[in-house]
């Protein structure tokens, strides 16, 4: 636990906890007709027969398959994604591997309200600090999240045709069997508990598109081997996220590269450890300089996307869906609240066509819409469904505040520079940028779980 930010020892976090089976990790045992002796040794070594045994870890991906616990902070307890391991990196690979970081609005403007700085000062400390610091380059997740966006309102419209909307994506390049109501996907903590509790029922509904992590993960190291001429394993991704649990989603084995045979994210960093580990660098900014990007070799700007502190999914997406369907003039969308300030609804009529978009952040309001859903009483076209109260800004992995009034500064950071007109090129490979989820089987004991 010491490798990790303080804000993981926090015990009055809002969150969802499931009944847990003890964490062991079954470990086959080889029979033999020898007795063996097991010795437990005052410094805590375990010997057979006066031989060493060899200790079981327990991996990301060892979570991943095991039913027994549900939390949004179940990862912090694996080390294989922290400060420490990343150092080790670089020290052991700096000089064969090209370093390359991708950093989250949301962390920049934690960062940022705990510097007291602006936002775009804030981006360029940390790009100085992290090219200081051997990174050759530095992107935004708001290029990913554009992207994710784009790619969700096709989605959208795809299973929007009982409408009689005009068929305006004749190349159905985002075709999926989504159902509707369609349930964001972007936050894992969401989709970790809807793995292990909810049935197809509830995963049926789930956006097929990958999170903008993901998504800058499937293109940051085949983008930056072909810039520099490595090979494409030589690149080491680092993603600095508000969530812990980001570091769960780089684990999944959907995102690793089958064809190069390693991960698209190698770690993940919380907003608190990457201001342990840059914040207070000394390091002058870097004026002028803006992000790079991974579509372009023009330079990508200091701008978080309109719609709130969690990526602005319901709003942008129906930007998209208004666009695509030929709407002129600006989209307005009035959200109103519901039985509680993380729980609101618009409806939004889009050339004739009526269109009804929610938030819901926090368990209590998931578990709420769940229930809808599966008594068929959810009549929304599109839900961004997130596990934090407040949504991404106030995500388990930002810098501690020192009380709640404090999140509306870190609002007023991220909004300061939020804009709709962010642009990004089609890709050319929609479906390099599509997932899916499954069930994990339940087990009844923690000596039975499926591997």
């Amino acid at each position: 636990m010491n490798n990790f930010s303080g804000a993981l020892r926090l015990t009055d976090l809002n969150d969802f906890i499931g009944p847990s089976q003890e964490c062991i990790k079954p470990v086959p045992v080889t029979k033999s007709k020898k007795r063996g002796v097991v010795k437990l040794h005052d410094d805590g070594a375990l010997t057979q027969n006066s031989l060493p045994l060899q200790k079981e870890t327990i991996s990301l991906t060892d979570c991943l398959a095991c039913s027994g616990c549900v939390t949004s902070a179940e990862t912090v307890l694996i080390e294989s994604q922290s400060i420490g391991t990343l150092q080790r990196a670089r020290v052991e690979t700096h000089k064969s591997h090209v370093f390359v970081a991708t950093l989250s609005p949301q962390s920049i403007s934690s960062i940022a309200h705990k510097l007291r700085m602006g936002y775009v000062e804030t981006c360029q400390k940390l790009i100085a600090a992290l090219k200081c610091d051997g990174y050759k380059y530095v992107f935004s997740s708001v290029e990913g999240s554009e992207l994710c966006h784009q790619l969700s309102a096709e989605e959208l419209l795809n299973c929007s045709r009982e409408k009689n909307l005009p068929d305006t994506n004749s190349d159905k390049s985002v075709n999926t069997s989504v159902k509707k109501p369609v349930l964001a996907s972007a936050c894992p903590g969401w989709i970790c508990y809807a793995e292990k509790t909810q049935g197809a029922a509830v995963l049926d509904h789930i956006s097929r598109i990958r999170s903008p992590q993901s998504i800058m993960g499937a293109l940051v190291k085949s983008v930056v081997s072909q810039r520099e001429s490595v090979p494409y394993s030589q690149v080491y991704h680092v993603s600095v996220m508000p969530c812990y649990d980001k570091k769960l989603e780089a684990s999944r084995a959907d995102f690793v590269s089958k064809e190069h045979d390693c991960a698209e994210t190698d770690l993940v960093l919380s907003t608190a450890e990457a201001f342990d580990l840059w914040g207070n660098n000394s390091t002058d900014m870097m004026e002028g300089r803006n992000f790079d990007s991974v579509l372009t070799d023009s330079p990508f700007p200091f701008k978080t996307p309109v719609g709130g502190g969690s990526g602005g999914f319901a709003e942008r997406i129906l930007h998209h869906v208004a666009r695509s369907l030929g709407a002129s003039g600006p989209l307005e969308m009035n959200f109103k609240q519901l039985r509680n300030k993380d729980l609101l609804e618009a409806v939004v009529v889009i050339n004739g066509t009526e269109f009804r978009v929610a938030k819901a952040y926090g368990f209590r309001n998931i578990q709420n819409i769940i229930q809808k859903i599966k008594h068929k009483r959810c009549n929304y076209d599109y839900i961004e469904l997130m596990a934090c109260p407040a949504g991404c800004l106030n995500g388990g992995g930002q810098i501690k505040l020192e009380d709640s009034g404090e999140l509306s500064e870190v609002t007023a950071v991220y909004t300061s520079v939020s804009t709709d007109e962010i642009k990004n090129s089609k890709p050319l490979l929609p479906d390099l940028f599509l997932t899916s989820y499954k069930a994990v089987e339940k087990s009844t004991s923690a000596l039975n779980t499926q591997w």
